[in-house]
């Protein structure tokens, strides 16, 4: 029968690498210590082969040899009578140490004199007689993971077990007996083997974080979806007892728009609510002087390493301690070369927390990762107002209580005046106020997004199929949200409602809207290759904005493509400029093989425009606004095709229209080889061009 002890000290030169890292024997073996196997049957010694006890392993074998009796008695009178003197002797020569040094000035009194009762206590549970294998690696581990997570060196961590040795052998050896001592001494060796092991999974850890961060980074398409997955992935590790995201408002005062999940969230709230805690941006005031208002001046990682001794700290001294938060880093996010977008906040249960130098380094890698994310969003996403972190709750929830609303605009037919299709817009309502998309859209997650296109996209069926009972048949639009372009998940949730409402797919029509540069060749090209195989009618919402430009006209499979309100504003300085524009963007969408809809049209003279310059369907406010389902069919009623007619007198735009699309004609008939005079028919299909 074999038990695992640790022979003395032998010093090995080189650090042990590969697989044999993660044994603990290996890595306090690389430290200067040599494990060795003794088999109690036979009496002798052999040396480890480079196999190591796991602690289920370990705590099916055998116990250790312990001594008995005198002996054992002797070895735990000595440690109750001088394990205060064995650990006062302990910190006096480990303050000489760098790191050690660090770490231990950075303690207030009470927590120095909490940290000698904790190894008094640790000290005295190792001599325990029934101290079994399994508890004994657990109570390691724990040790060792808080070593690690305050930064001690492992270097330090071997030092000071000498250290401690030194100190015992000099103050109990004697009352306690050698053989006592020398058993008491192998433990320690296999307590510093699994404190080394603690380290390694905390780099372990470390590099999780750092390739799931990675895999987001390039994966997240808005910056709510950005802040709750940082907040998912960073909670998960262990040196992190809790963290958040946030950003200033216009007055300067911070608000955490994220925070990982338990109590954190309510924790923060109630520090937003009292003015004296409030954690603001400006340096004239002490609530500036905080952690995160230093690094959104600064634009550097800011730290507390100890709220207790830390002036700094002290309006969030007691909100801190209440929640067992001992040390944090504020790290600024946002566009290398730009002003910080949002700060990230990683809070520590332990003094010193991301301090040590691994810390360092694993804190700055976090920050260059997630400063990649900010050159990925469009402008209105991380520069857009501070939406509180119970205010993307309140409207996560709110979303989910059935209080969504569709309401819905005309798309007007400019060739035939009719109504044949609208768009099925969001609204929020809560009690006697109904919130616009403004107000909620950037608050929600990517989980959050697919649940209000779930039951957008259900609302909007039901109501076309009420209206198809009362004898209106109406296409039906909706918004389909860029993170579907990569999320199976709404091509799904298509299919089933459309399955559910018998609708017809020919009546669905999908508005995308690119909020950054689409790659076809990662998987976005399957995903809408499959709208268009369900037969769903595709459209490019917003030409013109974000990454909706020119280029994705050949590129996306669409049938519209729906010009932004700001690419067919027409000034008073250059409205023959903006109607040439129109024109040739119609004429390059018609050669595409697609529909043209212009969005945001207010007068009926640019109607008419329009319709002279080719535009297939208009929407906008001189058409009609959003209304309700019920007010639709209404409204309806009391629009035939005719209100929608040219105008009985031409108007400026009308006029200029016309002007546009005879010079356009007169260029291509002057252009061809055989034309002498322009075509007459043009002018008569286009409207003459004006007498001078």
């Amino acid at each position: 029968m074999r038990s695992w002890r640790a022979a003395p000290i032998s010093r090995r030169p080189g650090p042990v690498s590969g697989a044999g890292e993660r044994c603990p024997c290996r890595r306090a073996r690389g430290c200067g210590f040599r494990f060795d196997v003794y088999d109690t049957k036979r009496n002798t010694l052999h040396h480890d082969k480079g196999v190591a006890p796991s602690v289920s392993s370990v705590s099916r074998g055998p116990r250790p040899v312990l001594p008995r009796g005198a002996a054992m008695q002797s070895l735990m009178d000595a440690l109750r009578s001088n394990a205060d003197t064995v650990v006062e002797a302990f910190y006096d020569t480990l303050a000489r140490l760098p790191r050690s040094r660090q770490i231990l000035m950075m303690l207030s009194e009470a927590e120095l004199l909490h940290l000698k009762r904790r190894q008094s206590e640790n000290l005295q549970a190792l001599a325990a007689p029934r101290l079994g294998a399994k508890a004994h690696a657990q109570m390691a581990l724990r040790v060792g993971r808080v070593h690690a997570i305050v930064g001690l060196d492992k270097e330090e961590l071997v030092r000071a077990r000498g250290i401690l040795a030194d100190s015992l052998y000099r103050l109990i050896a004697r009352p306690a007996g050698t053989r006592a001592l020398a058993t008491y001494n192998r433990r320690l060796n296999v307590d510093l083997a699994w404190q080394l092991k603690a380290y390694q999974e905390l780099q372990d850890s470390q590099q999780e974080v750092l390739l799931r961060l990675t895999k987001m980074v390039w994966e997240v398409r808005n910056y709510a979806d950005f802040i709750h997955r940082t907040m998912e992935i960073l909670s998960g590790h262990d040196e992190i007892a809790g963290c958040s995201i946030g950003r200033p408002d216009a007055q300067g005062v911070f608000h955490f728009e994220a925070a990982s999940q338990g109590k954190t969230g309510g924790h923060l709230q109630r520090l937003m609510e009292r003015p004296e805690t409030q954690i603001l941006i400006a340096a004239d005031d002490p609530r500036g002087q905080g952690p995160v208002g230093l690094a959104w001046r600064s634009g550097k990682v800011e730290r507390i390493i100890n709220f207790s001794t830390s002036p700094q700290a002290a309006p969030w001294l007691a909100s801190a301690l209440r929640e067992g938060v001992r040390s944090c880093a504020s790290i600024p996010l946002g566009a290398p070369g730009a002003r910080p977008a949002a700060i990230l906040t990683l809070d520590c249960a332990y003094p010193g927390g991301f301090a040590g130098p691994h810390q360092v380094g694993f804190i700055d890698l976090v920050k260059t990762l997630l400063d990649c994310a900010f050159m990925r969003f469009p402008e209105h996403g991380a520069d857009g107002s501070a939406i509180s972190h119970a205010g993307r709750q309140h409207w996560s929830t709110l979303l989910r209580s059935n209080a969504l609303v569709m309401h819905y605009q005309p798309l007007l037919d400019l060739q035939t005046g009719k109504v044949t299709k609208v768009e099925a817009l969001a609204r929020m309502r809560e009690g006697d106020q109904l919130h616009m998309p403004g107000a909620f859209i950037s608050a929600l997650a990517s989980d959050d997004q697919l649940e209000l296109f779930i039951r957008g996209l259900d609302q909007a069926l039901a109501d076309r199929n009420d209206w198809l009972r009362r004898g209106v048949d109406l296409s039906i639009s909706v918004n389909l949200p860029p993170a579907a372009l990569n999320d199976i998940r709404y091509y799904e949730a298509t299919r089933q409602a459309l399955d559910a409402h018998a609708c017809p797919p020919g009546r669905l029509v999908l508005e995308v809207l690119e909020y950054e540069e689409v790659s076809l060749a990662h998987g976005q090209d399957g995903i809408l290759s499959k709208f268009r195989a369900l037969g769903v009618t595709l459209a490019q919402d917003d030409l013109g904005s974000g990454h909706s430009g020119l280029g994705s006209l050949r590129k996306l499979p669409v049938d519209w493509i729906k010009l932004d309100r700001e690419l067919v504003a027409v000034s008073e300085t250059d409205a023959i400029g903006a109607l040439r524009f129109i024109y040739q963007l119609t004429r390059l969408g018609h050669a595409l093989g697609k529909s043209v809809v212009a969005e945001g049209i207010e007068s009926i003279d640019f109607l008419d425009a329009l319709r002279i310059l080719g535009v297939d369907v208009a929407q906008g406010y001189i058409v009609a606004g959003p209304m309700p389902a019920e007010g639709l069919l209404l409204w309806m009623a009391g629009h035939p095709a005719s209100v929608f007619g040219p105008p009985p007198e031409q108007g400026t735009l009308s006029a200029l229209a016309k002007l546009v699309v005879w010079e356009e004609r007169l260029f291509v008939n002057a252009s061809a080889p055989d034309a002498s005079a322009p075509d007459a028919g043009a002018g008569q299909r286009a409207g003459a061009a004006p007498a001078n």
